[in-house]
């Protein structure tokens, strides 16, 4: 007795051997996980271009980082535009999503080679901007960077880039060019060993939620067949079977072809009834069909934190039927994108062009801002100005601010204001004023 209590207290699990539940045979305990292959360049490539749902994944977050581009003066606007530099973002931030990295290179006319360091003090201009996503970016194990001390170190300083040559002809070129004239776009974040694997790379977005776009397309290949099959024909007719098995199965497809033709041109079926033919057809349902794609578009929302709104283009369902959630924290993602890779970009892009030479009208300051991530509707927006106005008239009331004075800054400007900048109020010099007075006497 005291073997069976021992052996029980060893079990921490529920175990029933009759139903096979909790031994080492059972399907859940037989159950692991098998990682995915590394989708390969050209899988990659052909479910961005073939794929509309894997094309918006990798997509969405670059798009509406971007929306909008940037406030700043129309001087550096347009020296923006020239160069393409909403356009080329896009791309190495789609192509460093897609792939798990990319190039965008700035071709700087500054008397030096592309393998120098760009010499800030002697650039007469910007010529291009040029992209070139991971598989056509490499680099030598000498060429990373080993200071300890170096902001660089563990980084590649030279990069080698290949460009197949234009035509039929399958040879490439290659040129090498210094780290700091390029900015590294990436893709989802790896662990160190796999990223040690991935030959220095981030991995793609569409590694992680691969599963849940295959089994979706399943999904509605599977529906399509359902709606081919949504009328199922059947032909009854006796001796079917000794006519097939003495060789007369040629003359049964010569008559389901008579019949097929009768019934596309006069949508009726006549048959003999001395041949005791019987014909019917039997109806496919295809009723919570709708429920099946739903739970598989969910899933595919959930691996990748891109809202239904976003990715499907159909309002929210559910418990959260207003979608508030959901869109607060797309805009938490796109916002985190804007911090680790736009705004980085840019801010070294605009030190180039600051020191471009060639650059008459410069604009008088290079202050720049992202839009809003989301405009408010007409109603959202007098909502927030009539918030702010009791909150103006609150400290109005009260003797802190000039009522006069915050109206001027929310709406002098031609434009509403949240964040303002008030003087102390003139009464409050005159009490001062008064109190000195009082001690004089």
């Amino acid at each position: 007795m005291k073997n069976i209590f021992k052996k029980l207290l060893r079990n921490d699990n529920w175990l029933n051997r009759s139903t096979n539940l909790g031994v080492a045979s059972s399907r859940t305990n037989n159950t692991i996980y098998s990682p995915t292959l590394t989708l390969s360049k050209r899988t990659l490539e052909g479910l961005y271009n073939d794929d509309g749902i894997s094309q918006r994944i990798v997509e969405s977050v670059v798009a509406d980082s971007l929306k909008g581009f940037i406030n700043a003066e129309p001087e550096l606007l347009d020296e923006l535009k020239r160069i393409q530099a909403k356009q080329k973002i896009y791309e190495a931030g789609t192509f460093g999503r897609l792939y798990g990295g990319a190039l965008l290179i700035a071709f700087v006319d500054d008397g030096q080679e592309l393998l120098q360091p760009l010499d800030q003090k002697r650039i007469h201009k910007i010529v291009s901007l040029q992209i070139y996503d991971r598989h056509q970016v490499s680099f030598e194990d000498k060429d990373v960077c080993q200071d300890i001390y170096s902001e660089h170190f563990g980084k590649a300083e030279i990069y080698k880039i290949s460009q197949p040559k234009q035509g039929y002809q399958t040879d490439e070129e290659y040129f090498e060019v210094h780290h700091s004239r390029c900015f590294v776009f990436g893709g989802k974040h790896l662990s160190t060993t796999a990223k040690l694997h991935n030959n220095g790379w981030d991995g793609s977005v569409l590694q992680a939620c691969y599963n849940s776009i295959r089994n979706y397309g399943i999904v509605n290949n599977s529906s399509v067949e359902i709606v081919q099959d949504f009328v199922q024909p059947i032909l009854k007719m006796s001796g079917l079977s000794d006519k097939a098995s003495s060789g007369e199965l040629d003359a049964v497809k010569r008559r389901l072809e008579v019949i097929d033709r009768s019934r596309s041109s006069q949508n009726t079926i006549m048959l003999d009834s001395e041949g005791g033919e019987e014909y019917s057809k039997l109806p496919s349902t295809v009723s919570g069909l709708s429920d099946l794609w739903e739970k598989f578009s969910e899933n595919i929302c959930a691996t990748t934190g891109i809202p239904a709104s976003r990715l499907f283009g159909k309002s929210p369902s559910g418990l959260n039927s207003s979608g508030e959630n959901d869109l607060k924290n797309w805009h938490d993602i796109v916002g985190s994108y804007r911090e680790d890779q736009i705004e980085p970009c840019l801010t070294w892009l605009l030190e180039i062009l600051q020191n471009q030479h060639s650059w008459n009208n410069k604009p008088a300051t290079f202050n720049w801002t992202f839009p809003a991530l989301h405009n408010p509707s007409e109603l959202e927006l007098a909502e927030i100005k009539k918030k702010y106005a009791e909150i103006d008239i609150m400290y109005a009331d009260r003797g802190g601010i000039e009522i006069s004075e915050a109206w001027q800054e929310r709406f002098g400007n031609g434009e509403f204001q949240r964040d303002i900048q008030l003087s102390t109020p003139d009464h409050e010099d005159d009490e001062i004023d008064e109190v000195r007075g009082l001690q004089g006497n």
